[in-house]
């Protein structure tokens, strides 16, 4: 899947890490997309800066959407658990790390029922390391890379029922070809809200839905039945991403939409047992699992016909990782951006991404995302 060869992602040099913090965030303003989850009432979030002992800096981000307070919960468990096997730890490339942790700590996680919150933990270390590693080189992760440009195709995500009418039209002028739905509601019909959202968008550009692991299988078939003639590009987690392997192959063996996972699976072993099922979209998260290592790990090894199309809903620091990943795999990936208010994607790191022929810039200085403006973090810092 991935063109670039793995011998170009060769760190050079130790660094030896000092000190490790992380930033409990949250913005009670914006819009929450609305999914058969339920509703968020405020956007919490974890970021995570580790600097090496020469001072220079890392940002990254642990998933922390939801419930209200897992900011919180993930960074006392950072501070906790993790912090102690980090200080004062060398290495070279960002995947040492994750080795060495998961060797170290995956028993006691298991223990204590908590071994994928400890994914989302490795995660956002996993992209505060790669972008400590490449400020520490002194280059851009589109220079590190040898990539031929420094955008990364998105789509709009998330749209609200209520909001078809505004938002898809908004973004097909921002150039957005793609644009996927939250389904599975009792509220109002799956195949009204698809053919509503059909009408809007332009000739040419496709449909997605998202029913977030909501349906059995035999409900699955009844309502992907229902919206197969409007052609969706693909539908996402139609199934809980743990149901059995043999209930992902009968769902696609009776259903022409594509089927799309991978934001609550966790491994490589996993993703691939998945794409056996019957998965044509991997849909990894570079807030929940493997960082931006395991997104390329998996693209390199991913077969030729499965699309790997990032998932993210969160701050800038994550969306700009999480779109560097489909930068780096080409024209083949597009990348979600959910297209609701939200304060912590739009003011946290100021105006970073911003939308171009359905294309956003990455950092062109050195590093991988863009940090925090110190002012925005010390506002959106969480008072709970």
């Amino acid at each position: 899947m991935l063109i670039i060869l793995s011998g170009k992602m060769n760190f050079q040099g130790t660094i030896k890490i000092d000190r490790i913090k992380t930033f409990p965030i949250r913005t009670s303003g914006g819009n929450s997309p609305k999914m058969a989850l339920g509703i968020m009432p405020t956007r919490p979030a974890l970021l995570i800066k580790i600097e090496d002992s020469s001072g220079c800096f890392g940002w990254g981000e642990i998933w922390a959407n939801f419930p209200p307070r897992a900011n919180t919960h993930k960074a006392n468990i950072v501070e906790d658990v993790i912090e102690a096997h980090l200080q004062g730890f060398s290495f070279s490339d960002p995947r040492e790390v994750q080795r060495v942790l998961r060797k170290t700590l995956s028993v006691f996680f298991l223990h204590i029922g908590q071994s994928q919150v400890f994914e989302h933990i490795l995660a956002g270390i996993d992209t505060a390391l790669w972008d400590l590693a490449l400020r520490h080189k002194g280059v851009s992760f589109t220079e590190f890379m040898g990539l031929q440009s420094a955008r990364a195709r998105s789509y709009a995500s998330s749209i609200n029922a209520e909001d078809l009418g505004r938002l898809i039209p908004l973004h097909a002028e921002l150039g957005h070809t793609h644009f996927k739905l939250k389904i599975g509601f009792a509220e109002h019909g799956n195949a009204r809200i698809v053919e509503s959202a059909s009408r809007l968008a332009p000739d040419g550009s496709s449909i997605m839905v998202d029913s977030n692991q909501s349906w059995t299988l035999e409900q699955a078939k009844i309502a992907l039945r229902d919206i197969e003639d409007f052609e969706p590009y693909f539908a996402e987690e139609a199934l809980r991403a743990d149901a059995p392997l043999s209930d992902w192959e009968e769902l696609a063996e009776t259903t022409a939409i594509p089927l799309a996972a991978g934001e609550n699976v966790y491994g490589i072993e996993d993703f691939l047992s998945m794409t056996c099922a019957g998965l044509k979209v991997l849909q990894p998260d570079v807030a929940k699992w493997g960082g931006v290592s395991g997104a390329l790990d998996l693209a390199q090894i991913a077969p030729e016909d499965v699309l790997i199309w990032p998932h993210f809903m969160g701050t800038a620091v994550g969306q700009v990782a999480a779109l560097s990943i489909s930068a780096a795999i080409g024209k083949s990936s597009t990348c979600e951006v959910d297209v609701n208010d939200n304060p912590l994607r739009t003011e946290l790191c100021g105006d970073v991404i911003a939308i171009k022929g359905g294309h956003v810039e990455l950092p062109s200085d050195p590093g991988l995302v863009h940090p925090p403006i110190l002012e925005n973090l010390m506002t959106f810092a969480d008072q709970i």
